[in-house]
């Protein structure tokens, strides 16, 4: 499960959090604003996109689960450069369970979800 750094290009990557108010915050919506750096993840069968407002204060990362089946995804695996950060939910279905080599979201299928962590 390695992070590939491109443009975006998947649907993930134009959408925002469905959270009634969440994009009020200012942290928050600065992730989406135009000089903020958006990089698309490949992780198995998951489509990841990870939203880093320019002063790099916070990051938030999408993921979505394109399958008919559940996934689940080690995010230390996935981001390694933030294996200590604490994540929270801004928004979609999640559930997440702890693990000795880090933290694992599990998706439904089709199931999509929005995280958010400061470094």
């Amino acid at each position: 499960m390695s992070p590939i750094a491109s443009a975006p290009t998947s649907a993930l990557s134009h959408q925002t959090p469905a959270l009634s108010g969440c994009l009020d915050k200012p942290h928050i919506a600065a992730a989406f604003a135009e000089d903020a750096t958006v990089r698309i993840l490949a992780a198995d069968s998951i489509e990841g996109v990870l939203h880093e407002p320019a002063d790099r204060s916070r990051v938030v990362l999408g993921l979505h689960n394109p399958s008919a089946t559940e996934a689940r995804i080690n995010l230390s695996t996935l981001l390694p450069e933030r294996a200590d950060c604490t994540w929270h939910f801004l928004s979609g279905s999640v559930r997440t369970s702890e693990a000795t080599d880090g933290m694992y979201v599990h998706l439904d299928a089709a199931g999509t979800a929005w995280l958010t962590a400061a470094p």
